[in-house]
C-alpha cells in the first residue's frame, strides 16, 4: 500500500507545532523524552471499510498533507470509533484551527520525527496488506492460535471485541487514569532514579495476568481501582488531598466530560 512521503509528514509535524490535534488536547506528538506518541491519522481512510473512506480518492489524494492530521493515540481511537460524530468536515474544521495557533516553521529535526511517524503508521500493516485480520470477533475467523505471516517486522493486533481495548469510552477512562499516574508520579521531586513510563504496564500486566486492553469490558472496576489507588499515593496527590482538590474524575465524571467534548465537535 502507498504511504505518505517524508516531505509531506516533516510539513505535518511542523503545522502541528507538535501537538495533538484534538481540541483542548495538549498531548505532545513526541515528548521530550524522545518517545512518539502521536500517530499520522487519514480524514478519509486509507483502506476500504476505514472510517470515513472515500473510493473516489486517488492514492496520492488519500496520502496528501490535506489529507493528513496528527493526533495522539487516544484521540486517534475516538475519532476512528465514532465516525459519524467525527466526520470529514469537522475533521478538516478541526485541523485548520489547530494549524493557525500552533503551527510553525520547518525545522531540520522534523525530518527525523517524520521517519518516526511513518515508522509507527507501518506498524499497523499485517499480512502484506492483502487483507484485514480479526481475532476472536463476531462474523471471523476464530481460533485459539493464528499464526501470521509478513514482510513486516511489526504487526499491531487490534483488541477483541467485548475487552477494554475495543470499548472507547473505557479505554479512554484508563488511559486518562495511566497518564494522570505518570505525570504525578514523574513529577516527585524525592525520587532518586529516573522515572519509568512504561512501569505501570508491565505492573498491570503482572497482576492481571494480560495487558489492559485484553480485559474483559464486564470487568474493569478492579483495575480502575487498582490505578486511582496508585495515584492516590503519589506525593503530588496526598498534597491535593491536603488543599481539598481531587486528583483525577471519577469513571461517570470523565464520561460527562467526554461526552460534552464531543458534541461540541459536532
Amino acid at each position: 500500500m502507498k504511504e505518505p512521503n517524508i516531505t509531506t509528514i516533516k510539513r505535518l509535524f511542523a503545522a502541528s507545532g507538535n501537538v495533538c490535534a484534538y481540541p483542548g488536547c495538549n498531548t505532545p506528538i513526541v515528548e521530550e523524552s524522545g518517545t512518539i506518541t502521536g500517530e499520522i491519522c487519514h480524514i478519509k481512510a486509507r483502506s476500504e471499510n476505514g472510517p470515513r473512506y472515500d473510493k473516489t480518492q486517488t492514492d496520492n489524494d488519500r496520502h496528501s498533507y490535506s489529507n493528513l492530521i496528527l493526533l495522539c493515540g487516544r484521540h486517534h481511537c475516538i475519532i476512528d470509533k465514532e465516525p459519524e460524530i467525527y466526520d470529514v468536515e469537522s475533521l478538516v474544521e478541526i485541523k485548520k484551527i489547530h494549524e493557525q495557533y500552533r503551527g510553525r516553521k520547518e525545522t531540520k529535526e522534523d525530518s527525523l520525527f517524520a521517519r518516526f511517524l511513518l515508522n509507527g503508521l507501518k506498524k499497523v500493516i499485517a499480512n502484506n496488506n492483502s487483507g484485514n485480520i480479526m481475532v476472536d470477533s463476531p462474523g471471523s475467523i476464530q481460533a485459539t492460535t493464528v499464526n501470521i505471516k509478513s514482510s513486516k517486522q511489526n504487526i499491531n493486533v487490534l483488541p477483541p471485541s467485548g475487552s477494554i481495548g475495543a470499548n472507547s469510552e473505557l479505554r479512554a477512562y484508563i488511559e486518562y487514569l495511566i497518564e494522570r499516574y505518570n505525570k504525578f508520579a514523574s513529577s516527585d521531586p524525592t525520587k532518586k532514579t529516573k522515572f519509568n513510563y512504561g512501569a505501570l504496564g508491565k505492573n498491570i500486566k503482572d497482576k492481571f495476568g494480560k495487558k489492559w486492553q485484553l480485559l474483559g469490558e464486564d470487568e474493569p472496576k478492579e483495575l480502575i481501582d487498582y490505578l486511582q489507588s496508585r495515584i492516590t499515593k503519589t506525593r503530588l496527590a496526598k498534597i491535593n488531598k491536603g488543599k481539598g482538590y481531587k486528583s483525577f474524575s471519577t469513571f461517570e465524571e470523565f464520561k460527562k466530560k467526554y461526552k460534552k467534548t464531543a458534541q461540541q465537535i459536532n
